[in-house]
């Protein structure tokens, strides 16, 4: 940072400011622009596609300038948050006319990846905070959603998955941690990809935040609250009045499934990160509001374990598709709910608008019909005691302008007859307007310049313009006091004009402040039933993500699951739900799965494209999709309930930096034979695929031996190791199930069908030849395959090397060419074209 020697004193406060914010991006307000200086400019024109100039600063040399306007600021500190920088946003704290010398200026809040309110860009996404604590044996954990206040808090182990599972699983953005942190589990922090790291030094809870924690006593959780709460408090430069009461989440009352396993289930995120990419969560996602959305999302990510609590929602969405006209009615009203979550955390925060006052009015007109089309459902009957907020919704309900502005500073936020005092002010406003005009018409028939017209700027308040054309007309006895001149007029006032601006400017000023009084005044009113307003909006919440599965439940013909506390699992005639509904040129292949109580494995061989993993991703989704409560797309669900999901399929991403895809697949397989229990169920997807035949062999027999003798999970296992499928004939445990297939004159069809038995062969020469390789390569595999067939060792014993022809692929695409056309339909000029064209390609390719 360079010297403040020399400088302005403008740029010597900016320093200053700096030097207390090193790791953030000053935006300085000076008028109507957030300026940065020095090496932020060059990052932000940088990564803002910003043009880089200079200013003079008191020095030799320009300092590195850039700037953008102040209304815009929203959109581009976005983009600096998605990126990991993070924002000190300094304001003129007094009124530039007023200010005596420099203006005040100060850094009014710090905005970080994981304390975003009004830069939040997607209202169904959830950006969380999260604190840690280590306690050498383990670490404290407190989450936060910054713009719902919404806070979490546990207890996880010192490892890599446990650590995965709650940054990357919860979209933690930003992780605060103390001095002393383990430096080891640092450097694992600050390898995950989005994660900002910040630092806090103090860890104890000021008394204002006590209340939060009133029945968690673990003083490990009170450290890791302690260094969150000083960070927000340092960083929002504000009391964080809108967080809510910390939820202790015990792990043991809900599904586990690790970071890779939701990962590779696709549940809210996709693998492929493409716009039309389905995850289970867009697929079922047909709430009517952002916090119905996000309550969803959470049911997926924390899939239930409580019988009880499942077919409560069961009966939900039971009743709901047994009372459709219900249901319609129930869609009308929903889609007038808006997000109350957020909305009251921003009547909390102290940041809600005007718009968000008449959002939450529409909200709560129409939450007692709600409450009341739900009424009958009798599993959710504690909606009935909730107070749905009509004496807060009487109070409001004719405050506002249906369509106010978005800022105070507009005016006009009031509706007329709500404050006698502000009702005078505008009518002198108006009035002080009308007068105007009629003075302006005055002037005009005084002076004889029909052109002479009456303006307002806030630097000369108001004048009276004549162009230089008409000047010759303005005489001295009309009292015209010359203010400004123009490149084609000038501007004037009278001593009447004066006298009567300062009566219309004060009743505008004293309208808007105002105004903002009334408006504070309301959302003091608000705060006071914001336990309420919660109580609301986690109810409505509720109800919209019932209506959500109901509706994809009725859609898609989807049946109600059942639950047993026996080991069988029976799923008839099942799909898989997203490709079940995007398949619209063919039907989709339903399957059963049987296991029965003494199966620990299914054994699936088969081709690849034959569906063995689709067959394996729908079986773990139907269970996830059981587990939260919704219909499940089969002809019948019998299921135990599931503790846990593992799985191992396809080629993961390198979610742990610097490993090879086998070592993924070793620590993905050792998390599940380290951590499943008999009520477990993983899958396994051509395990041992990564390192040499035998070795892969091998450890796949050892860990199907291992589940069977030590953990008795539900395994689906697919393979190419065809030798596995004979463990079946010694192991009762094991069952063997292929995808059936259609071989006709070297061609297959695939027939997606899941059978009884092992797969006779692999197919994998048939997968190439439908890939269109070289005939002389399929034809020479052909000949090697022979070979390894006819001998016991597995390994061809070729004496001398054969020399695969090379093909031309331009010569086979003239053939297929060539072979594509019909004569006959072709006109003599056509063909000689087609001729032409062809030996041209040839001729090029020599």
């Amino acid at each position: 940072m360079a010297k403040a020697s020399g400088y302005t004193p403008m740029m010597k406060h900016y320093l200053e400011v700096k030097e207390r914010n090193k790791d953030a991006i000053i935006f300085y307000r000076l008028g109507d622009f957030y300026e940065m200086f020095f090496e932020d400019a060059k990052t932000a024109s940088n990564e803002l596609d910003l043009v880089l100039t200079g200013r003079n600063a008191g020095v030799e040399e320009k300092v590195p300038m850039c700037g953008i306007p102040h209304h815009a600021a929203n959109g581009y500190i976005q983009r600096l948050i998605q990126k990991g920088y993070k924002v000190a946003i300094v304001e003129q704290l007094e009124d530039v006319s007023s200010a005596k010398g420099l203006v005040k200026r100060d850094v009014i809040k710090i905005v970080t990846p994981g304390t975003i309110m009004d830069e939040v860009s997607d209202e169904k996404n959830t950006v969380y905070i999260a604190a840690l604590h280590d306690y050498q044996f383990g670490l404290a954990v407190v989450l936060c959603e910054m713009t719902t206040g919404e806070m979490r808090a546990q207890l996880i182990d010192k490892q890599v998955m446990a650590i995965q599972k709650v940054i990357m699983g919860n979209n933690v953005r930003e992780v605060v941690v103390s001095d002393g942190f383990d430096k080891k589990m640092l450097k694992m922090l600050e390898d995950m990809p989005q994660v900002t790291l910040s630092y806090q030094k103090n860890s104890e809870i000021k008394p204002a935040y006590m209340h939060l924690l009133s029945d968690i006593e673990d003083t490990r959780i009170h450290q890791a609250f302690g260094i969150l709460t000083n960070y927000l408090d340092d960083t929002q430069k504000r009391s964080m009045a809108h967080l809510n009461h910390v939820e202790f989440v015990y792990e043991h009352d809900y599904m586990q499934m690790d970071f890779a396993t939701k990962q590779n289930l696709e549940l809210t995120q996709s693998i492929r990160n493409n716009a039309n990419s389905t995850t289970l969560w867009s697929f079922l996602d047909k709430c009517k509001s952002s916090m119905g959305s996000r309550t969803l999302r959470k049911w997926i990510e924390y899939p239930l374990l409580d019988v009880k609590a499942i077919n409560k929602r069961l009966d939900a969405i039971e009743f709901l598709n047994d009372n459709f006209i219900t249901k319609d009615e129930l869609r009308e009203h929903l889609s007038y709910v808006y997000d109350m979550e957020r909305l009251s955390a921003r009547v909390a925060y102290g940041s809600a608008n005007p718009r968000d006052i008449v959002r939450l009015i529409k909200t709560l007109e129409h939450t007692p019909a709600i409450f009341e089309i739900f009424k009958d459902c009798s599993a959710y009957e504690e909606f009935q005691s909730i107070d749905p907020c009509i004496a807060l919704y009487d109070k409001i309900k004719d405050a506002i302008v249906e369509e106010p502005p978005l800022s105070l500073k507009d005016g006009g936020v009031f509706v007329e007859g709500y404050h006698a005092e502000l009702d005078e002010v505008r009518r002198i406003g108006k009035s002080g307007k009308n007068w105007i005009l009629e003075l302006e018409n005055k002037e005009r028939e005084r002076t004889g310049v029909k052109s002479l017209k009456i303006g307002y700027n806030r630097v000369f308040g108001y004048y009276i313009e004549v162009t230089k054309a008409n000047l010759d007309q303005i005489k001295e006895e009309f009292g015209y006091i010359r203010k400004q001149t123009l490149a084609n007029a000038e501007r004037f006032v009278t001593q009447e004009l004066k006298e009567k601006e300062d009566a219309i400017v004060h009743a505008q000023e004293r309208s808007i402040r105002l105004e903002q009084e009334l408006f504070h005044a309301l959302l003091s009113d608000i705060c006071v039933y914001l336990p309420k307003l919660h109580d609301v909006a986690k109810a409505l919440a509720t109800i919209d993500a019932l209506y959500a599965l109901s509706e994809i439940s009725s859609e898609n013909g989807y049946t109600r699951p059942h639950f047993h506390s026996e080991h069988a699992i029976f799923m008839e005639e099942a799909r898989h739900p997203i490709l079940d509904r995007s398949m619209k040129q063919t039907r989709y292949v339903s399957n059963n799965l049987d296991m029965s109580e003494e199966h620990d494995i299914l054994m699936i061989t088969g081709p690849n494209m034959g569906g063995k993993s689709t067959y394996m991703r729908q079986t773990a989704l139907i269970v996830v999709m059981a587990q939260i409560g919704c219909f499940v797309p089969a002809a019948k669900v019998d299921m135990p309930i599931f503790d846990q999901i593992f799985t191992r399929i396809g080629a993961s991403d390198d979610i742990m930096s610097g490993q090879s895809t086998f070592m993924v697949e070793m620590i993905e397989a050792n998390n599940a034979l380290q951590n499943a229990t008999a009520n477990s169920l993983i899958l396994f997807d051509e395990i041992g695929r990564g390192t040499s035949t035998y070795d892969g062999m091998a450890l796949a027999q050892a860990m199907i031996e291992y589940i069977t003798n030590h953990i008795h999970a539900k395994t689906l296992f697919s393979t190419h190791y065809h030798e596995l499928t004979d463990m079946a004939v010694h192991n009762q445990s094991i069952r063997n199930v292929h995808v059936d297939v259609h071989e006709e004159d070297d061609h297959i069809t695939f027939l997606y069908r899941i059978s009884d038995g092992k797969a006779d062969k692999s197919y994998g020469i048939n997968v190439a030849r439908l890939a269109h390789l070289p005939d002389s390569v399929l034809e020479r595999a052909n000949q090697l395959l022979e070979q390894l067939e006819q001998q016991d060792q597995g390994v061809a014993n070729i004496q001398a090397p054969q020399i695969i022809q090379t093909e031309n692929p331009l010569h086979k695409a003239v053939i297929e060419r060539i072979e594509a056309v019909d004569i006959n339909k072709m006109t003599p000029m056509e063909a000689m074209q087609c001729l032409y064209e062809i030996k041209a390609k040839l001729h090029t390719d020599k």
